[in-house]
Formats: C-alpha cells, sequence, structure tokens
C-alpha cells in the first residue's frame, strides 16, 4: 500500500477538469487572436485574429465558446451557423461562412450534430497544429 505522505506519481493522472485539454494550451491559442468580453460573452478578435482566414475565424470563435462552457459561463459549447453568422458576418459573407462550416466539419476540427457545432477535445490537437505557425 503507498505510503499517502508521499508524492504518488499516478496522482499526475487525475484531474479536477471535466474535458481533455490543457486550458493553457487553449490561451496559447487565442490571447494573441481574441479576447471575449465578460458581460456580454462576444468575441473581439484583435488586429492580428482579423488578419485571419474566414475558417480560422470560425475555428477561433467556436473555440472561444467552448472556453465560455468550460468557464461554467454557457450551459453548453455548441453553436450555430447563424450565431456564427450575427457574430462574424460583419467582416465575412453569409455564404462563406456556411462553406466553411460545411469544410470545416468534413475535413475537422468542427462536430457537427444536430444543426450546431462544436470542437470536441479529440480534435483539439487539430487545432493546435492549425494555429501553430502563428505563434512562433
Amino acid at each position: 500500500m503507498a505510503d499517502k505522505n508521499n508524492n504518488n506519481p499516478l496522482d499526475e493522472l487525475f484531474t479536477d477538469s471535466g474535458n481533455q485539454i490543457d486550458p493553457a494550451n487553449i490561451v496559447n491559442i487565442l490571447k494573441p487572436m481574441l479576447r471575449i468580453n465578460r458581460d456580454t460573452q462576444k468575441v473581439l478578435f484583435t488586429p492580428k485574429g482579423m488578419k485571419l482566414t474566414a475558417s480560422n475565424k470560425i475555428i477561433l470563435f467556436v473555440l472561444a465558446k467552448k472556453v465560455s462552457f468550460i468557464q461554467g459561463i454557457a450551459t453548453n459549447e455548441e453553436v450555430t451557423p447563424k450565431e456564427i453568422k450575427e457574430e462574424l458576418g460583419k467582416n465575412i459573407p453569409a455564404g462563406t461562412i456556411d462553406a466553411s462550416i460545411k469544410r470545416l466539419s468534413e475535413n475537422g476540427p468542427l462536430k457537427g450534430q444536430s444543426g450546431k457545432y462544436f470542437i470536441p477535445d479529440f480534435n483539439f490537437e487539430q487545432v493546435e497544429q492549425i494555429f501553430s505557425k502563428y505563434n512562433e
């Protein structure tokens, strides 16, 4: 039996979080690109984030919604195309948003379910790969 006073290496396998993603990794991706208004939960792109492609802005928007869910602010992490258009439609044409959502859900990292989209934890590595070139 292990002594409870010693650091047990198995303790590293446990988490208090319900998700599989290290919050620091999410921050590393989002912080240079956007902010989330604490009161309204609106996503505000930084100048660097504004230069991204439509597809990458959509990925970041959906990831920002995941952050609100992880923080317990939102009741779910899923986003409808309508919500994406309301937030991003000022800068991205609706047709481009629809085509991007379709492509991102077919090839990843988005997953569609009942007309709503989210980034599953197991697809987060794909998100990290997409944005790794921006944070070098």
